[in-house]
């Protein structure tokens, strides 16, 4: 099981390639090319499974694969489920009556999870059969999750999915064909078909104006696999994507292309935007507020003699939020959405008056000892309001911007040397890409930024000759970004046990 976490700056354009199964890349965007809506979520993120060459009836694992897929789908609460082809072995489906579909698609995948939409394209396999079959709008009326095509688009706000038929270009499947019948109906000339699929990727990639742009075929362009390069696809495919992400990068400041190919695994994809709050200033144009750190302790620790000093200088200084820099629950976290710990900690400790305003909050090392999701769910503020929990986001309070940052990430000691802890790493993971991202969108963000001051965020000391030192992460990856063009001088850094 792999995982990867895109993230996008708001002036970027990203150019997503996803190659599963045996892989894939590219689109077509004809007139008749349908497309299908697939709303994100509220708070504008996106999450979905990936997987390729799976209906084998149960057998080769397939049945012990969908058991964890359901799990990971349930722990990801996901939008819909990608398939990459291959979908049903050896030859592909008989006809829109074979009982392969049942016993291979809806008796296997039938946690609740995975009763999303499942978006499919074909592969060799598929073709070896009646490919019409599997087309049919005959299947959705046996399991109405069922929806595939040789190549449409899936527009899913955040991002748009172009999944592209890839098993005409390779020449081998018509010259050599090893006593296979492939079902080339509505193929027509290989040659007329491919060149109005290429002309169909460029104006469809060019037109898009998705921050993500993710595409989904069965053929890897480039592997070390079994299977090795697609050439048809490098010759024809590969030069056109380089020019597209060329034109992209000539335009915008900032562009990923992401290569990933898997064989036989299945791909997790979430994506999310960085989210900006905006807070209004007094009047007079003036911003207070406090900055608390360390603190979930059920009241424990002097935790409620705190809370109720803060509110006297709350009150006093009349302030406009409260700044949370992360461990705000201890030891571990929150266990759920329900753990009593948040109103035990947070909302029946902070109840001065002057602390009934927006708490802006990020993430701590014991915050990832619990369960991240619930801590970071929306829907902890139909219990408190005043919460506003997120790994990263850009708060924007006119005299000031204030950039929060997800600093555990960076620590080499939470991933290499974690026992006896068990830490959350849904939606960091591919740890490398996560961070990269994250750079890029705060280096961004502050050469972007007009605002008189830039307050950055996060739970990790860069330097300190306090109890845990500098955290040589933050030096070694934060630190020069914040020092490029002398941004040090013009920028305070907020961590953790800190009142301002």
């Amino acid at each position: 099981m792999a995982g990867l976490i895109l993230k996008n700056k708001s002036m970027a354009l990203c150019l997503v390639l996803v190659i599963c199964s045996f892989g894939l890349c590219f689109v077509s965007t004809h007139a008749e090319l349908q497309r299908f809506g697939q709303p994100a979520r509220t708070e504008g993120t996106l999450s979905f499974l990936v997987l390729g060459d799976w209906g084998r009836k149960g057998a080769f694992n397939q049945s012990e694969v969908a058991v964890q897929m359901g799990r990971i789908g349930e722990k990801l609460d996901i939008d819909f489920v990608v398939s990459t082809g291959d979908n049903f072995y050896d030859n592909g489906l008989t006809g829109n009556q074979d009982r392969a579909f049942v016993e291979s698609f809806t008796q296997i995948y039938t946690a609740n999870s995975l009763q999303k939409q499942w978006y499919s394209v074909l592969g060799n396999h598929d073709y070896r059969g009646n490919a019409e079959a599997q087309l049919s709008q005959q299947l959705r009326k046996i399991d109405s999750r069922w929806l595939c095509l040789r190549s449409f688009i899936v527009n899913a706000e955040l991002a748009e999915i172009f999944f592209v038929d890839t098993t005409p270009f390779v020449q081998s499947y018509f010259t050599n064909a090893e006593g296979h019948t492939y079902d080339w109906r509505g193929i027509g000339s290989p040659r007329d078909y491919i060149a109005n699929l290429i002309k169909d990727l460029k104006l469809a990639l060019s037109e898009s104006s998705a921050k993500w742009k993710i595409v989904v075929g069965h053929h890897a362009i480039r592997s070390i696999g079994h299977h090795g390069d697609t050439e048809e696809l490098v010759s024809k495919l590969h030069p056109i994507l380089k020019d597209i992400m060329a034109s992209f990068s000539h335009h915008f400041s900032s562009m990923h292309l992401v290569w990933m190919a898997c064989f036989h695994v299945y791909v997790l994809c979430a994506l999310a935007e960085l989210q900006r709050f905006e807070q209004p200033a007094k009047e007079d144009g003036s911003i207070s507020f406090l900055v608390v750190g360390d603190w979930g302790r059920k009241g424990n620790y002097n935790q409620s003699n705190v809370a109720f000093q803060m509110g006297r200088i709350g009150e006093e200084l009349n302030i406009d939020f409260v700044v949370s820099t992360g461990d705000n629950f201890y030891d571990d976290g929150l266990r759920s959405i329900n753990d009593p710990v948040f109103e035990k900690s947070f909302s029946k400790i902070y109840t001065a008056k002057s602390l009934q305003k927006q708490w802006y909050s990020v993430l701590g090392n014991h915050d990832y000892r619990g369960n991240v999701k619930a801590q970071l769910s929306p829907n902890l503020r139909n219990i408190d309001s005043r919460w506003i929990c997120l790994r990263s986001f850009i708060l924007n309070a006119e005299i000031v911007e204030l950039f929060f940052i997800d600093t555990t990430p960076f620590v080499d000691k939470y991933f290499l040397k974690p026992e006896p802890h068990h830490y959350d790493w849904r939606g960091v993971m591919p740890r490398r890409h996560y961070l990269s991202n994250l750079l890029k969108d705060l280096e961004s963000a502050l050469q972007d930024s007009a605002a008189n001051w830039k307050i950055v965020v996060g739970h990790h000391t860069i330097r300190s000759i306090g109890h845990h030192g500098e955290t040589k992460e933050l030096k070694k990856q934060l630190l020069p970004l914040l020092e490029v063009a002398n941004l040090t001088k013009e920028i305070e850094i907020v961590t953790n046990k800190a009142f301002l």
